[in-house]
Parts: structure tokens; sequence; C-alpha cells
């Protein structure tokens, strides 16, 4: 079991790393909306319905392969609707919408970027010990193990950011936080993960129950009594209105929402499946960071759609990877020899001329016109993966 001094200093380290992130994402992101096209910001604004300064961050969430644009003007736009709501309005002055925009923004990215990839490495450690608890027979020891494990998760990684969230989020709520971290973790809409709160709000009290079982029939010590006591503070607090639950339970029932890697062994625990698994918890995808994570795993995506369909798909998200590396100040050649060369090595694409084929693109682009540049970037990518990755399928 972790103590309260340890608790409290693995919190304070993680919300130490949260400041720094943070006071970096912002000084990033101030200094990048000064390059957004205005012509791109204000077909996104008109488009959309949005204050400019608005659509100016969305773009940069997009190009940073976080979310769609219409995604993330959806979930700027509804923190300035609850603000309004609750009387803590944004002036209507383009000054204070860029600053919210700015600030909403930093959490936006790191809740569904930074934040949700650790969680999904942590919980993977927290599913093996989970796997088939059926009732009070669990050795003391994996009881243990698993309350401290979903201990350590939820107070020293998750509360520290939900606290901090909370402070810059005026008359924010347990539900709320409940509602803006519940969507990043689980990728349900608003009506779907309410409908799901009651039932794991549920299932959480109902494993800490089973858990605190197994310690009762372990031998009288202050270990145990410490423990015990603290499960049924916990599963009190988890008995709360979510608008009144407390930061701690908040965090408890955001790890048991956590998705789990499927395993197929058909021993998943009943108190800990909600109904949603891990997309990508037994590694069929990559880790989707850089613009190459997202085009190795278009790639793999394309290929099962057929003909026009693919052509279509594979091309609107190479078109896509080519503009956030030419937001990264790449040239046309560099981002068509950088695609080739990692799916090359992701994807380990053997025998063909390499240094071929990245001359002949850079002669092709250097040869073609400006405004011609872009699709032809595109096509190139394109027709390289269709020769060499898909090669007679593509027909």
């Amino acid at each position: 079991m972790l103590l309260e001094p340890d608790i409290q200093k693995l919190a304070v380290e993680s919300r130490q790393r949260l400041v720094q992130e943070f006071a970096e994402k912002y000084a990033n992101l101030r200094e990048r909306v000064r390059r957004v096209p205005d012509a791109d910001a204000r077909k996104i604004s008109e488009d959309l319905s949005c204050p400019l300064e608005i659509a100016m961050i969305a773009y940069l969430i997009n190009m940073d392969g976080i979310m769609g644009v219409k995604h993330a003007v959806g979930l700027l736009s509804a923190e300035l609707q609850r603000r309004a709501t609750v009387g803590e309005d944004v002036p209507n002055l383009p000054g204070n919408i860029m600053e919210f925009a700015l600030i909403e923004g930093r959490w936006i990215s790191h809740i569904y970027g930074s934040f949700v990839r650790q969680l999904e490495l942590k919980v993977r450690e927290l599913a093996n010990l989970e796997e088939g608890i059926e009732g009070p027979s669990i050795e003391v020891e994996r009881a243990l193990s698993i309350i401290a494990a979903r201990t350590k998760m939820s107070e020293t990684i998750i509360a520290p950011v939900i606290e901090e969230w909370s402070k810059e989020h005026p008359k924010a709520t347990g539900k709320d936080s409940l509602n803006s971290y519940g969507q990043a973790i689980t990728k349900w809409n608003i009506s779907t993960l309410n409908g799901k709160f009651i039932q794991v709000q549920r299932r959480n009290q109902a494993l800490f129950r089973v858990l605190r079982e197994s310690l009762l029939t372990a031998s009288d010590s202050f270990t145990m009594d410490a423990a015990i006591n603290r499960i049924d503070t916990l599963i009190e607090e988890l008995g709360r209105p979510f608008d009144e639950m407390t930061l701690r339970a908040i965090s408890h029932i955001l790890v048991h929402l956590a998705p789990r890697q499927t395993t197929g062994r058909g021993d998943r625990s009943a108190y800990v499946s909600v109904g949603v698994s891990s997309t990508r918890g037994n590694k069929a995808e990559p880790d989707l960071i850089s613009p190459f994570d997202f085009l190795e795993r278009d790639v793999k995506l394309a290929k099962r759609r057929k003909g026009q369909e693919r052509d279509e798909y594979l091309k609107e998200k190479i078109a896509r990877v080519m503009r956030v590396l030419k937001y990264q100040e790449n040239t046309h050649a560099e981002s068509v020899e950088k695609c080739m060369i990692e799916l090359v090595d992701r994807l380990e694409i053997k025998d063909f001329q390499m240094e071929k084929l990245v001359e002949d693109s850079k002669a092709a682009i250097a040869s073609a016109s400006e405004a011609e540049r872009d699709s032809l970037s595109v096509t190139i990518v394109f027709d390289f993966v269709t020769t060499n990755i898909y090669g007679e399928e593509a027909a």
C-alpha cells in the first residue's frame, strides 16, 4: 500500500511536470498562432460559425494531429457556453477570446494528447492484475497490488491534473470534469458517456468491496486496518452525487473508465468491464504522436478499402500529413522524402532503389509550379504506397 506521504510526494511531482509542460505549450501556441493562414482560419470561422480566435486555435490542434477542426471547435465552444451559463462569460473582445482559446486549447491538447497516452500505458499494467476478479477469494497480496496500482494512477497521476483543470475552469463541477476527461478517455459522445456513468460508479464500488473482503481474511495489523479504512472512505465518496464527489473519487472513476486491452482469454473481470475496450491495447496500431504515426496507421487502414474509395481515402490522409509537415517548415521535397523513408522503415519494405526514387521526386517537384507542388507531393507519396506497399492489390 502507498502511504499518504508517498502519495502526496508523487502528486507534487506530477503537478510540477504539468506546470512545466503547460508553460511550454502555452508559449508554443501563442507563437504559432501568429503563423496560421488567415484565409484558412476565416473559412473555419465561417463554416462552423465560431469566433476567428477559436478557429485559429482549432486549426493548430488539427495540425498537431490531436483531433479534427470541427471537434476542436465544438469543445472550445462548449466551454465558452458553459462559462456563460454559470455567469463567468468571456468578454466578447478579440483579446479576451484569444486568451481563452489559448488556455483552453492548451488543455484540449494535453487531455487528448499526452494525458490519454500516459493513462493508456499505465492501465495496461493494471489490467493484468484485474483479470479474472470474480469474488472475495482474491489473494491478499494481489488485492493490495490492485489497490496500490489504482491509487497510484488516480491520486498521483490523474488527481493533480484535474485539480489544476478545476482552477482554470470557473465554477466547474465534478460532473464537468468527468465529462471533459471521460470523452477523451473513451471517445464516446456526451450522451453515451452520461448513460454509462452510473454503471461505472456502481462497478467501481463493487470492485472495492470485493477487495475489502479479501483484506478481512488477513491477520490484524495496522497496515490492514489503514487499508480497510481507506477503502471504506473511498466507497462512501464514490456513492455521492457526481457534482458532490471528491477529487479522489472522480479520479478513481476515470481509472475505472479507462479502456482495458482485450486478451481473448475470456477471464475479464465483470467488475471492471464497462462496455469499452482499448483500440490500441494490443498494439495493432502505433502510438499516434508524430505525423508519420498517423500516416502508418492510415496506410494500413486504407488497405481494407477497394478501388476509388481507397484512392480518395488515402489521398485525403496523405494530404493532411503533408500539410502538417509543411507547417513544420519542411519543403515539399523534404516532406516527400521523409514520408517514403518512414514508411520503408516502419513497414519493412524491401527490393527497390530509394535514392533514385528520392532524386526523381525532387526533380519532379522542382520542375512543377508552386501552385502544383502540394497536389504533386501527395500524388508522389500515393503512387509510392500503391506501388510498393499494396502492389497488385492496388489494381
